[in-house]
């Protein structure tokens, strides 16, 4: 067997996939599950990726990896340069199933935000229980353990419907939703939790019908609008507007800088930990919002400042209205 043969073979073994590049970024060589992974055709001698790739390629450095979405499966790609006689000649690309690794995290994140209130209402059930609270202590403690169960439980909720996001496809229970009588039940539903923040909340705007899950638009709305209260300053407000498809949240919070602005819809990513945490924030609103626009095909923009505010718009498609 020629060393040629054993390299293929090799590759061909591998869990992940291998994509051999030229200096234009025309794949030379992909093994099989490079090929599934990309869903890969062979069109007159070139591949029907090859522009796709190339367009990462442009200004991507030897060792970084980056993230691609195919056919709505994310992928992620390690970018290594190919080397002959000290010159580059091309490149190689690693790809891994990023879902994956995407569980991983989540499950290892998932671990250390229960491990937290666990502990605390492990360590103030243990002192109630073994005496060592005093008497006018344990109506203290009791309101600790309650507001930390409180805590456990919406993370809990979060993170199943974050699974439930993941697992299945909620536009097979589509109808026809207004999203502005939505909005109006969920600032009705919010109105309290303003009250306790001393915060006014708006609605403008018209009827918008759009096709969704209706269930999975209130979720969205319900988050966008209780994220714009906790983040807000005292005496503040939060607009609400549909208008054309189109939803938007404004408030005149604490705003976000432009080094946290790409990853708040992160799972678990939060700007001000102490703040979120002081208000019950799970670190996971913003993320169900991105998913739950990922599965209606909604866009979602962000524009803010610190010190003024944040407002986030969501852009349904029109497509599915008949």
């Amino acid at each position: 067997m020629s060393d040629a043969q054993l390299f293929r073979q090799l590759v061909e073994a591998l869990p992940n996939g291998i994509l051999v590049l030229d200096l234009d970024g025309s794949i030379l060589y992909a093994n099989r599950i490079a090929q599934e992974f990309l869903k890969l055709r062979e069109k007159h001698g070139s591949h029907d990726r090859d522009e796709e790739i190339r367009a990462f390629l442009g200004s991507a450095r030897s060792g970084e990896t980056f993230t691609i979405t195919i056919a709505e499966h994310p992928l992620l790609l390690t970018y290594h340069d190919r080397m002959e006689n000290g010159q580059r000649c091309g490149s190689i690309l690693y790809i891994s199933d990023n879902a994956d690794r995407r569980k991983q995290e989540f499950t290892a994140n998932v671990s250390h935000e229960l491990k937290t209130p666990l502990t605390s209402i492990s360590g103030y059930a243990e002192m109630i229980e073994n005496g060592m609270a005093k008497p006018e202590d344990v109506t203290k403690f009791a309101s600790r353990i309650n507001r930390e169960a409180k805590r456990m439980l919406k993370l809990v909720t979060d993170i199943i419907k974050l699974t439930e996001l993941d697992e299945t496809q909620i536009m097979q229970e589509a109808e026809q939703v207004d999203l502005f009588v939505l909005a109006q039940e969920n600032i009705e539903t919010l109105e309290a939790a303003a009250l306790r923040n001393n915060t006014t909340i708006s609605l403008s705007g018209e009827s918008s019908i759009v096709t969704g899950n209706r269930s999975l638009l209130s979720e969205l709305i319900y988050n966008l609008i209780d994220n714009a209260i906790r983040y807000n300053r005292d005496n503040g407000s939060v607009s609400v507007r549909v208008y054309h498809h189109v939803l938007t949240v404004r408030d005149t919070g604490i705003g976000i800088s432009k080094a946290h602005q790409a990853r708040i819809f992160e799972r678990f990513y939060r700007v001000d930990k102490s703040r979120s945490k002081a208000t019950g924030g799970t670190g996971l609103g913003l993320a169900i919002v991105r998913e739950i626009c990922e599965q209606h095909h909604a866009q979602i923009r962000l524009e803010s400042r610190e010190g003024v505010g944040t407002e986030i718009s969501v852009t349904f498609p029109t497509f599915h209205e008949d």
